[in-house]
């Protein structure tokens, strides 16, 4: 009976898993595809559930790892069922998805989006 407990137990916990494996893999590309230069764009990137955030942060960060452990962080305390946001408030936020750096022609966050079964996929596999 004990295995059976148990077996149930992991099955309930893979669509928890599956979503914020989602969630962490989505918010990495991200940032690893925003455009550096001072690397404010890239410590801009929050991460928020039930509405985007509206500010905009004081952080730099040109290699990107210490916003995704932020999130990554906040990705595994979230609740599971709410709606969640990635927002970056800066002002030139909309030019740089849509081309305006050389950096990222085809922006960040379309693209990566684009890629969303895939990392799914992934997610589910590694549950």
């Amino acid at each position: 009976m004990s295995t059976f407990t148990s077996t149930f137990d992991r099955f309930k916990e893979l669509p928890e898993k599956v979503v914020r494996g989602t969630l962490i893999s989505l918010t990495n590309r991200i940032i690893e595809r925003s455009p550096v230069d001072t690397g404010r764009f890239r410590g801009n990137w929050q991460f928020t559930t039930g509405k985007p955030a509206s500010r905009q942060l004081s952080n730099t960060d040109k290699k990107g790892g210490k916003r995704q452990a932020a999130l990554q962080k906040k990705i595994l305390a979230l609740e599971i069922g709410k709606v969640y946001y990635i927002t970056n408030n800066l002002p030139y936020g909309e030019r740089l998805e849509f081309g305006s750096s050389n950096q990222a022609p085809q922006g960040m966050v379309r693209v990566t989006l684009a890629e969303f079964d895939a990392f799914l996929k992934k997610a589910a596999g590694d549950a």
